[in-house]
This record gives C-alpha cells, structure tokens and sequence, in this order.
C-alpha cells in the first residue's frame, strides 16, 4: 500500500488521516536512519498540534529526535532539513484544502520531496508497523528560536532584493505565512498592508488566500498598492496581482522564465510545465528560444523531471514555481519577491508578460461517486480522452484523478474546448459505465 497522493500523505483529519497515521510515519522515518533528525513544520490548522504529537511520538519512538520549527511555509522545512544538518523533514499541511483536512508533506536530507521509489519505502514500513502510541500523552518539543527571522533574513539574502517605498499587499490565508510573509517583506523594505494575517486554522483557505482572490482587488484599491500577493495555507502557491488586476498564473509562469532567460539563469534554455500548461505559454515561450517540456501534475514530478533534464524553471498552472538558484520546493513567499524584483527592474509585469496570451480552454472538477467510479480508473480516463480527442480533433484532452481530492480533473484546450467541456461532463454523469 502506497500512504501517498500527489503531495504526500492527505485526507480528511479523524477520517481518512488520523493520528496514528502520522505516528507510523514518524516511526518510520526514524527507523530509516540511525538516530535521525526529523525537522518538522506545520500550518495553522487546528488538527495540527495533535498532528505533530503523534508524528513526534513516532520519532521518539523509533530512536530518532525532532526539531520544531512551528508555524512556517512549506518550502521552509526542506530549507531547515539542510541548513540544520536533518535527515527527514515534515510538514504537516493540507495546502489549500479546506480547515477539516490535514496532510503529511515528507522531505529528505537534501530537501527535497521524496520521490515515488522513497515513497514506497517509506509506506512499506508503515504498513509493517503497529500503531502503539500513548493517547493521552503531549509532545512538549519547544520551537525553534527566532526562528521567522532566520528564515526571512536567508531567503532575503539568497534573492538580494529590495523593495523601498513599494506599497504591496499580502493575502496570508490565515495560514502558514501568516507571520513570516509580512516580516519579509517588512525587511525588504516594503510599505506592507496584510489582512488574514492571524493564527486562525478554522479560517485557512476560507475565501481567502491563492484559491480565493476576490477581496484582493477591492483591498489593492482601497490601500493603493501597487502590487499584491495571495498565499494559500502552507505558502506554496502564489497568485499575483498589479493594480486591481490579476496577473494570470500562465502569465507569472512565463514571467519569470522571460527574466531568467534574460538573466542567463535558464539552464538548457529550457522549462518545465505539466499537462496543464497552457499551449499559448508555450508559443510565447518558443518565440524567445525557449523549449516547454512537459510533466505530470505535481510539482513533486515537475522536480523529478528537472532533475532528469538538468533544469533551473518549472512550475504549475495552479500557482507552484520552482526556481532551483533559490529552493528545492515551491516557496510562494520567494517567488513574490521575486516577481517583485522583477517588476523593480523591468516595470509592469502585465506589459512585460502582453506577448503571452492563453489559448482557449475550459476545465471542470467532477466528484467521483459510486455511480461514475468505473469511469475513474486510468485505463477508463484514457479511453475517455480518447473517445473526445477523435469527436474534438482540434482540442487537447487531459483527464486525470486528482491527487489530493477524490475528484477527477477535467482540461480541455482549443477552439472546440467548451463543446468538449460538455461531452465531457455528460458522459460522467451517466450511471452506466463507458
């Protein structure tokens, strides 16, 4: 049995995650290694105090020990596992799932995310152990000193940025870049405004943060900033905003590999997309020199496929960026500042990405349910997408279970996108089969 999704382990808290699960992993890791340091971060959901006893538990238990670095971004904790000398590293995190869901995200001692083969090392032995952990006990591991402004000054000092008298605000999603978001860009020398910036796990994710940017605008307005950046719960994604507009993710996407290539940071003149990338992106790009490969949806396969093609950019549709010269994972906090340096040097960032203008597309989540979920396995999804390929000929057809919901993704590109759209919804609705 593989414990893991798309970004690690994830499901609804006392449901379909519980505590026990986060105590194997725990015990897991530490018998993995010989006395190991396990650095552990979380956001700020309320199962995720109870989240971290457990797993600390487990650690303790198999001979290993933690370092509690608190409530800090994602990408902060495969940051940690290196800059401290750790052997694992967890958040514990359902990104932006709603507040009722929690999740397990599992680094290895070069920080980075563990790959399929680790993965299903990492879940044999949880699936060989035995759940034996004190109901009743507390972990008391205490956080990390200072730790924010480590974190703030090394991420700073990796990007050289600065940022006077720029008025910007910030959508911290009541989650984990609650305090660290505004106190980096307080030192870069922003004039910051933020709003849900409290340790409020009830409210993570609920309308507001990367997944929700509708009050954004209105607060720009308000404040007169010139630029705004909303983070979803565990600060790995990131939607970007100049004046009261939003800067599409395709958009950002092509943003910074222009500045890279530009910069001559691009390695191989090369980036790395997924299925979902839009083929306008792709055009733009190729008008530059640049070549778009493409990966499975995941950031976790954007980074194996990097590695493979010895990349420096890759990035999702959905708001993850991964620029190796600053991180090993996407850290929404980094990529803001770095699309601030790059409006500081090249000005607008809708005039500097005006080239780069999506193809038609449409897409739909649908709920997989007992009647549909024949039509949910990979072989039936490629049928399916198939099947419309041949009535859609001039349309590219995705279809793919989702990793962190029990849904099915639906990305239909070109001028036949809404027609397909349709095909595509009736069919699952049908309670047949294919």
């Amino acid at each position: 049995m593989n414990f893991f999704g798309t970004d690690g382990i994830r499901g609804t808290y006392g449901s379909t995650l519980k505590d026990s699960t986060a105590f194997l992993l725990g015990k897991s890791l530490a018998l993995l290694g010989d006395c190991p340091i396990i650095v552990i971060a979380r956001d700020t959901r309320m199962s995720g105090d109870a989240l971290f006893t457990a797993l600390a538990q487990g650690v303790y238990s198999g001979g290993g020990n933690v370092i509690n670095l608190g409530v800090l971004p994602t990408n902060a904790v495969g940051h940690f596992v290196r800059k401290l000398g750790g052997d694992y590293g967890v958040m514990i995190t359902a990104s932006h799932n709603k507040p009722e869901d929690n999740g397990l995200k599992v680094f290895d001692r070069y920080g980075v995310k563990l790959c399929v083969s680790k993965q299903i090392v990492v879940s044999r032995m949880m699936g060989s152990l035995v759940s034996e952990r004190a109901e009743d006990s507390k972990i008391y591991e205490p956080v990390f000193y200072d730790i924010e402004n480590i974190y703030s000054d090394d991420v700073l000092r990796a990007l050289n940025v600065e940022l006077p008298f720029t008025r910007i605000a910030l959508d911290c999603c009541y989650g984990a870049a609650y305090r660290a978001a505004p106190l980096t860009f307080y030192k870069a020398g922003a004039d910051v405004v933020s709003y849900c910036n409290q340790n409020i796990g009830s409210q993570i994710n609920v309308d507001c943060g990367a997944t929700h940017t509708e009050f954004l605008a209105k607060y720009m307005a308000t404040n007169d900033c010139v630029l705004g950046f909303a983070f979803d719960g565990d600060a790995d994604r990131l939607a970007v905003f100049e004046g009261t507009e939003q800067v599409s993710n395709n958009r950002v996407f092509y943003c910074i590999a222009k500045y890279l290539k530009e910069k001559g940071k691009l390695h191989a003149n090369t980036v790395c997309g997924t299925v979902l990338t839009n083929g306008g992106v792709e055009q733009a790009l190729a008008k530059l020199g640049v070549k778009l490969v493409r990966s499975a949806v995941g950031d976790t396969n954007v980074f194996d496929k990097m590695v493979e093609l010895g990349l420096s950019f890759g990035g999702e549709e959905s708001g993850h960026y991964l620029v190796t010269d600053y991180a090993t994972s996407s850290d929404a906090i980094v990529n803001a500042l770095l699309v601030c340096k790059i409006f500081a040097e090249k000005g607008s960032i809708l005039n500097y990405t005006v080239e780069c203008v999506d193809k038609p597309f449409a897409s739909v989540s649908i709920p997989v349910t007992r009647a549909n979920s024949k039509l949910t396995t990979e072989h039936s999804l490629a049928m399916t997408a198939s099947r419309i390929s041949a009535l859609y000929p001039t349309c590219r057809v995705v279809l793919r279970r989702s990793g962190t919901e029990n849904a099915v993704r639906a990305y239909l590109e070109g001028e036949q996108a809404s027609d397909a759209l349709k095909e595509v919804v009736a069919t699952f609705a049908k309670t047949d089969g294919v």
